[in-house]
């Protein structure tokens, strides 16, 4: 049963006519209790919106006890305040994150709608150069989301919210969760400032294809060889995009060299082996397998078993085994945990 508006906080509720398309709904649990809001949240009154709370107000645990007590697991926020809900959401990114008390559905629909909101506005900015206080944006998203990631039960909870259309920033997105739990599989001694550096790379790792026509990235058929030269230079755009900021030589190598094949057949520099180093050649395998699972404009989204088969039978070579049959097993835990 809904609250009425005399259990509100304020005996005064304000109620407005039923517009669905003027509210969007929240968990109330991703409301920090300890942190002032900037929007107003309503109820859901039968045909109503009820208010709850206004602008700089503390979303008390009283209020979510009430609300629990009431079986009300969604509020909701005008439309017009979508813009301060969601710098809220990102400066208590890593609480709501890494707090356990807060269903770890919540958190992975948190992570994955913030986190590609945060790419999504490069990719639309197509800004000439990556500047700082982008970066610290991305900084902040990685290292707020490094110890979730480590969660048991998180990678496989994540992937029933990732989308198979492929767009650029939800594929970076996909490659940064996937490169992060292959690194804390692969790489347990690094310390974690290296695996910031290493996700950040992962996060990036696309940038430069902002340069690269959408008319070429979504052509639906075979790219001719003066697309093809085109799309293969996007890894360095990518590094000249980055040259006036203090991107770690780790996250640069990411963006560079996230192409190169262990044969020694990739590109941009055609090295192999253990000179690509071991963060490259994670990202190498998340990305052809995030790209193979998703629908693109010119082939259809494959399922993770025909994707990995595709990975093992026909791009023999492209990576290095130890990380392949890690990536492997990871997905296979996940999978049974979700009961795949």
């Amino acid at each position: 049963m809904y609250l009425s508006p005399a259990e509100s906080k304020d005996s005064g509720a304000e109620m407005k006519p039923s517009e669905e398309s003027n509210y969007f709904p929240i968990s109330p649990e991703t409301l920090n209790p300890h942190a002032l809001t900037d929007f107003k949240v309503y109820l859901r009154h039968g045909n109503r919106y009820v208010l709850y709370t206004k602008e700089r107000e503390e979303f008390s645990e009283h209020l979510k006890k009430k609300l629990h007590e009431n079986g009300i697991e969604t509020v909701y926020i005008p439309f017009d305040q979508q813009a301060s809900y969601e710098s809220y959401v990102f400066e208590n990114f890593e609480w709501i994150l890494n707090d356990s008390q807060i269903a770890l559905d919540v958190r992975s629909k948190v992570f994955l709608d913030t986190t590609s909101k945060q790419v999504c506005s490069i990719f639309q900015s197509k800004l000439p150069a990556l500047d700082e206080n982008t970066l610290q944006g991305i900084h902040h998203i990685v290292s707020s989301s490094l110890s979730f990631l480590s969660t048991p039960g998180a990678l496989d909870n994540i992937g029933q919210f990732i989308s198979h259309d492929y767009e650029t920033f939800t594929h970076s997105v996909h490659v940064f969760t996937y490169t992060m739990s292959l690194m804390q599989s692969l790489a347990k001694d690094w310390e974690e400032g290296a695996l910031i550096n290493v996700g950040v790379g992962a996060l990036l790792h696309d940038i430069g294809k902002i340069h690269t026509p959408n008319s070429i990235l979504n052509k639906p058929g075979k790219l001719d060889r003066e697309e093809w030269e085109a799309v293969k230079l996007h890894p360095v755009h990518g590094m000249r995009m980055c040259t006036n900021v203090a991107l770690s030589q780790t996250s640069l190598n990411c963006i560079l060299f996230h192409h190169e094949k262990f044969d020694g057949s990739g590109y941009p520099s055609g090295m192999k082996e253990e000179e690509i180093p071991l963060p490259v050649r994670i990202i190498t395998c998340c990305d052809v397998y995030d790209a193979i699972t998703s629908k693109r404009a010119y082939a259809p989204a494959q399922t993770p078993f025909s994707a990995l088969k595709i990975m093992n039978n026909e791009m023999q070579g492209a990576f290095d085994l130890n990380v392949f049959k890690e990536f492997i097993e990871i997905l296979g835990k996940a999978g049974e945990k979700s009961g795949a």
